[in-house]
């Protein structure tokens, strides 16, 4: 006949007594389930022998030595079912997180056993912490947030990216308008979309906002949109203003910026063509780089321009306009077969056209870069950044000649797109002082001067993308998209 439920539990009492001391607890148990306090470890029990099973085992004889060693190790006495986790594990796990050091280091026995021997503790496994203590950490984060972001107006900034995977990748950022301080944007939601339109970012941003007020009634707080001047983004804007009356969306000024800088490289394909052949003939060179660095000592190599990284073009070109004769001369020296790209080099370098291109674009569009380097500032005041993007449009809508007219018909352009931004100008002048200006009418005085620290750029969730990219490296390309979420939530927290 089996034994009843009421005889088990009595007799899995009587069988963990045996190893638990008066002054410590060894095991506790719910009445089906043993808890091995040392070893942080549950043991399905039904006969005697499992027990004994377990105290054989390494990692059990393991703890109790550390236990042996140090006497000051409290262990707490549960007389239910213990609780899933526990405080060292919890914080080592948040610990790892932060410090990104991959869980499978873990594995390693002398770092395991260097990290037992000095914390008197027993170390999870790389699935413990995955399936106990990530969830724990992630929710800790987003109580934080909770609790910081309260029921005040608040800002979003939302981008999409490609992963290595290959996966669409959208990620939000949350951050409170207040008129004391600048807004410290926080990480809410890294998820994975099916495809990238108006309907799957606008389900992201909602599910997204839910996670902040899960009870709802907060939608007249979402105050400020940013994002890219992408169409789908656009679109999006659009159709969020149904779910949330008070919202401005406006696309990232320094995009806006970078979309100019691309008008010029595209204005320029001799230019183009130089900085691009510059950069294939130092790449992977050794004998080329080492002539460079023997015939310009202290003079780096010319930069590398990354498209997708506002800017660099045009860094580049700058460069190369102040080291003219510097570079043409080493260019010079290479031998003609040695590549296409230094042949085409050379030719670059002797059309007249491309020295005098290189001086109007140094003289005209070396601002285009100061302005995105500060408005890139997340301190800025809204009326700082507001300058700063006057400045900058005026300087370029005053270039002389046929180019000129071109930069200044496509900053027009993407500023008349730019509505939400016209919106922020005449916030900005209430601030300043001008009382006739028209606001909106959804915005009262206490809301309006919450604007004071909105930002214009989306500058954040690019870095937070860099993040990701840092995070999801070739040692980790199978960690699922929830917990590669909830990791570089708990990562990007931390590190505020």
């Amino acid at each position: 006949m089996p034994k009843s439920r009421s005889n088990i539990q009595i007799l899995i009492k009587q069988w963990i007594a045996l190893y638990n001391k008066t002054d410590h607890t060894i095991f506790t148990t719910d009445g089906s389930v043993v808890f091995c306090q040392l070893c942080d470890k549950k043991i399905v029990c039904t006969k005697k022998f499992q027990i004994q099973q377990h105290v054989d085992t390494a990692l059990h004889k393991s703890a109790l030595n550390r236990k042996a060693n140090d006497n000051k190790q409290q262990f707490f006495v549960l007389d239910a079912k213990p609780k899933s986790g526990n405080i060292f594990n919890e914080d080592f796990c948040s610990a790892l997180i932060v410090a990104n050091i991959p869980w499978n280091k873990l594995q390693i026995p002398e770092f395991k056993n260097f990290l037992e021997k000095y914390t008197g503790k027993h170390i999870p496994d790389e699935s413990i912490l995955r399936k106990n203590y990530l969830g724990p950490c992630y929710n800790n984060v987003i109580n934080a947030i909770r609790e910081i972001i309260g029921n005040s107006d608040i800002w979003i900034a939302v981008d999409e990216t490609t992963d290595t995977n290959g996966r669409y990748i959208a990620n939000l950022l949350v951050g409170v308008l207040e008129c004391d301080t600048p807004s410290q944007p926080y990480l809410l939601a890294c998820k994975e979309l099916p495809k990238t339109n108006h309907s799957t970012v606008s389900r992201f941003i909602n599910d997204s906002l839910k996670i902040l007020w899960s009870a709802g009634g907060n939608d007249e707080n979402l105050r400020l949109f940013l994002s890219d001047a992408a169409p789908y983004m656009v679109k999006t804007g659009d159709a969020l203003k149904v779910f949330y009356p008070n919202i401005i969306h406006v696309t990232c000024v320094a995009h806006m910026l970078n979309r100019v800088a691309e008008k010029v490289r595209e204005l320029f394909p001799d230019v183009n063509k130089l900085i691009n052949n510059v950069k294939k003939s130092f790449l992977k060179s050794p004998s080329r780089i080492q002539l460079y660095k023997e015939m310009l000592p202290g003079l780096p190599l010319p930069p590398e321009p990354v498209i997708t990284r506002w800017g660099t073009w045009i860094e580049a070109v700058i460069f190369n306009a102040n080291n003219y004769e510097d570079i043409k001369s080493v260019i010079e020296k290479l031998d003609n077969d040695s590549s296409a790209s230094v042949d085409n080099c050379k030719k670059m370098f002797n059309l007249t056209t491309v020295k005098n291109d290189l001086t109007f674009i140094k003289i005209n569009f070396s601002g285009l870069i100061r302005a995105i380097t500060n408005l890139e500032d997340t301190k800025l005041t809204l009326l700082q950044s507001l300058e700063i993007t006057k400045n900058i449009i005026s300087e370029l809508s005053n270039i002389q000649g046929d180019k000129g007219s071109i930069i200044k018909n496509k900053i027009s352009q993407l500023y008349q797109k730019n509505k939400g931004f016209q919106v922020l100008e005449q916030i900005g002048l209430v601030i300043s002082g001008n009382n006739e200006i028209q606001i909106p009418e959804n915005f009262n005085p206490c809301s309006v001067a919450n604007m004071k620290y909105a930002p214009l750029t989306s500058v954040d969730v690019e870095r937070s993308f860099s993040l990701y990219k840092h995070i999801l490296s070739d040692r980790r390309i199978n960690m699922t998209p929830e917990h590669m979420e909830e990791y570089i939530i708990v990562n990007s927290f931390y590190k505020k």
